[in-house]
């Protein structure tokens, strides 16, 4: 995993935390935010690290936190189908894809998901709050299949710019935020917070055609199941009740 230095400022963020560790410093000098500052209320965002155990609260006092060993938010899927599950189908796992790039990990679900159905998965996430919170969840989990999970903090169509060509996978995976969607399995307050957080995906075009420049052999966007397509062009669509995976075959 690699951490790149971005300005949080416009989040309004700070530490607070009883360790002086250089790990807390480095996660300070990476969200470019204060250690325990003396009114902690003049900022809306509160990253609480305490030990090994990372959140965020806000000024509402709503709470994220992700740990994928607790399964708060639905981690371990008990009774998948395995390779019959409809993201499979879309990501071409019967035809040999394994490796997957997510390009919005958000809070993880559907990477963690992926890898517990065999698929080797590389994320990029841009919310700087969020890489850290998901950095500690990889770091700290018990759970065999994600220890080779590797997590980029950038935005996606710069990721897609600089590193295209230079990546080994198979297929690209992209679930940008909708702004129209009207429910959430999440629960409400992760669902504000997390909203928050990403903000919304107003480049989404960009960074699908910029996918699909890629030499993959399949691009997959998760979408609601009566949103317009994202871009013309989609092979395939696997519909479940509340979504669907619209395939764009590349190669």
């Amino acid at each position: 995993m690699r951490m790149v230095p971005f300005s949080v400022n416009e989040l309004s963020v700070c530490i607070l935390s009883t360790d002086t560790t250089s790990k807390i410093q480095e996660i300070s000098e990476f969200l470019k935010c204060p250690i325990n500052p003396p009114r902690p209320e003049d900022y809306f965002f509160h990253m609480h690290i305490e030990g090994t155990r990372f959140y965020v609260r806000d000024g509402e006092k709503r709470t994220l936190e992700i740990d994928f060993d607790k399964n708060h938010l639905d981690y371990q899927r008990k009774g998948h189908r395995g390779k019959n599950e409809l993201i499979a189908k879309a990501l071409g796992y019967s035809k040999g894809c394994r490796k997957v790039l997510d390009l919005s990990v958000g809070l993880g679900i559907d990477s963690v998901f992926l890898t517990q159905l065999g698929f080797q998965v590389m994320g990029v996430e841009r919310s700087p709050l969020l890489f850290v919170l998901l950095q500690n969840a990889f770091s700290h989990s018990v759970k065999e299949e994600l220890r080779s999970y590797q997590l980029f903090h950038d935005e996606s169509l710069s990721f897609l710019k600089a590193q295209n060509g230079k990546v080994d996978i198979d297929a690209i995976y992209f679930d940008p935020m909708y702004p129209h969607k009207k429910k959430s399995a999440l629960p409400k307050q992760e669902m504000v917070i997390f909203r928050d957080l990403v903000g919304s995906d107003d480049d989404a075009a960009d960074v699908l055609r910029e996918a699909l420049s890629w030499p993959v052999r399949r691009v997959v966007v998760k979408r609601p199941l009566n949103a317009e397509e994202l871009l013309p062009g989609v092979i395939h669509s696997f519909e479940g009740k509340v979504v669907r995976y619209d395939t764009y075959v590349v190669g």
